[in-house]
């Protein structure tokens, strides 16, 4: 039920449901499904913009999963202690734990969310101005996700790739891979998002 007003945008109706299902969880001892739901109470307030409350949650989840040895949980909350951090500016300590997120989906063998985690990091540099670091980052991102054939990562990636291909002198690069991105959006029909290609490709048309 929780997951489904998540997909509604009902983040308000998320956290109750989710908070019935913490006490539950607690009640039986079910530490798994007690990390679950702190993990996903934090992704609801992260969605509210309550950064602060987000990344207690988070913490509490990462403190459960690490306790019970769940690797995959522990990369998940790192990610997610990542992206709270990045929402609230403070782009080192995002990198940080995006970074520790990183090496344990390497470890695991989790490709998709290797993916992710080298998505953010990338965010989280571009924010910094590190754009040679962002490139390398979501080139990064970009092979695995052809690698496993995640159309939707592998446009974000070329996308991302564009913008910051764009901030330095590799702008016919920035261009040529917007355009890529384009294409892959057109196929999936995200029509917003071939819009904002068509933004960026025409401002970029204007340099040339």
């Amino acid at each position: 039920m929780g997951n489904a007003y998540y997909s509604l945008g009902q983040y308000q109706r998320v956290i109750d449901c989710q908070q019935q299902s913490l006490e539950i969880h607690r009640e039986i001892g079910d530490r798994n499904g007690e990390a679950a739901s702190l993990g996903n109470l934090g992704l609801a307030y992260n969605s509210l913009g309550q950064y602060q409350r987000a990344i207690d949650f988070q913490q509490q989840s990462l403190e459960i999963r690490r306790e019970i040895g769940d690797r995959n949980g522990e990369a998940a909350s790192l990610g997610n202690l990542g992206l709270a951090y990045n929402s609230l500016g403070q782009y080192q300590r995002a990198i940080d734990f995006q970074q520790q997120s990183l090496e344990i989906r390497r470890e695991i063998g989790d490709r998709n969310g290797e993916a992710n985690s080298l998505g953010n990091l990338g965010n989280a540099s571009y924010s910094l101005g590190q754009y040679q670091r962002t490139i390398d980052f979501f080139q990064q991102s970009l092979e695995i996700c052809r690698e496993i054939g995640d159309l939707s990562g592998e446009a974000i990636s070329y996308f991302n790739l564009s913008q910051a291909l764009a901030k330095t002198d590799e702008k016919r690069e920035a261009l040529q891979s917007f355009e890529k991105a384009r294409a892959l959006f057109e196929g999936m029909e995200l029509l917003h998002m071939v819009e904002k290609c068509n933004e960026a490709i025409q401002a970029l048309k204007k340099i040339f």
